[in-house]
């Protein structure tokens, strides 16, 4: 008898409680990738090709696929359901690059947020790698990615010359070159505002490779 009740109080428990939840828990709309400073730093489209030239050599890019989240339904205040809304966006190109079996894309592109449901604080994560360049930021702002100090640091110029070309709105976001980098690999990389990737610098050499 005393078993019988046990069983009897957890399955109207366990019924209480899914009933609960199934009473709180609500759709959210959550909306499609939609980030302006990220947009107008990186305003690149499916299939477009970059090339970059050093003296009479070429480099080139070809942007294989632009995938964005799309919108959908969050839950909310469901057992396991969301914590808010996510949103990201992935940039991939055609050509691998690496050696020793470490291959990968030789440009890419993830980005990833949260918003909160409660409040309209979110998190970031920007991952944007160049071969053995690979740099996160936690935020992009109109004057390009924000970064804790690290590995890598950031500057803002209103206009540089790169080759006898002009360019404004440029961030350089350079790696510690006292760390480990490897041979003739990317060390420091310029973004245009409106334009994306503009240059960059291998190292040790310095080689500059300029977009065309």
């Amino acid at each position: 008898m005393r078993t019988l009740l046990l069983t009897g109080i957890l399955l109207l428990t366990i019924y209480i409680f899914n009933s609960c939840s199934i009473c709180s828990c609500k759709k959210v709309p959550c909306p499609a990738f939609s980030d302006i400073n990220f947009e107008t730093w990186l305003p690149y489209q499916p299939g477009q090709q970059l090339i970059f030239k050093n003296q009479s050599s070429f480099d080139t890019i070809t942007l294989s696929g632009i995938i964005k989240s799309e919108a959908y339904e969050a839950n909310k205040g469901c057992y396991n359901g969301d914590n808010g809304c996510y949103q990201d966006l992935s940039i991939g190109s055609n050509e691998i690059a690496g050696s020793s079996g470490n291959f990968m894309r030789k440009f890419s592109v993830n980005y990833f947020s949260t918003t909160a449901f409660s409040s309209s604080a979110y998190q970031k994560s920007i991952n944007l790698q160049l071969r053995e360049f690979k740099f996160t930021a936690n935020d992009i702002s109109d004057m390009g990615f924000v970064s804790a100090p690290g590995l890598y640091s950031t500057s803002f110029s209103p206009s540089i010359i790169l080759n006898g070309t002009s360019y404004i709105n440029v961030q350089t976001i350079v790696r510690d070159t006292t760390a480990d980098v490897s041979l003739q690999q990317p060390y420091k990389v310029y973004l245009s505002k409106g334009v994306g990737l503009i240059a960059y610098e291998t190292y040790p050499t310095r080689a500059l490779w300029v977009k065309q």
